[in-house]
């Protein structure tokens, strides 16, 4: 359950609207009980499901903001994120979806690049690829370019 929630609140920025994922991730693989008990990776399953979840919930929100630009959501019931969290969000939604979700897969969940493969149906050498264009361009879009560029020249040097 921390793991899918971990997931769900670095797709989402909002605890409230993570927990909700999950919760209803569990609901679907309850429901769908006979068909999932028989999966040999029912995490992978529910992975799957968190995503799609969210996917659809930024698609339904984009629409109803395109139709009312005064649709502003006020949530007390969680804090706000913060600064550098607004910042890695704001980062990772300009991703492209594959290096998105091998990224949060890997580095967040903690999955291996193999494991990921499987849950995202793609080869292992590809998430590779992916995670390590998609943590370049993090550094990039997050400022932290020329830090690694500086550390990586001294170490070069050695």
């Amino acid at each position: 359950g921390r793991s899918l929630l971990a997931q769900a609140y670095l797709l989402t920025g909002d605890r409230q609207e993570s927990q909700d994922l999950v919760q209803e991730s569990f609901l679907r693989a309850w429901r769908n009980w006979p068909r999932v008990s028989t999966l040999a990776n029912q995490q992978a399953w529910l992975r799957r499901v968190l995503y799609n979840l969210a996917v659809n919930r930024w698609r339904s929100v984009s629409l109803r903001r395109s139709r009312d630009s005064r649709l502003s959501r006020v949530d007390g019931a969680s804090p706000g994120p913060g600064v550098g969290h607004l910042d890695v969000m704001s980062a990772l939604r300009t991703l492209p979806e594959n290096q998105r979700k091998s990224l949060v897969l890997v580095a967040i969940v903690g999955l291996s690049p193999a494991e990921a493969a499987r849950d995202m149906g793609a080869n292992e050498d590809t998430v590779r690829v992916w995670v390590s264009r998609a943590r370049a361009r993090m550094k990039l879009l997050l400022g932290l370019d020329a830090t690694s560029s500086a550390s990586g020249a001294s170490h070069d040097r050695r």
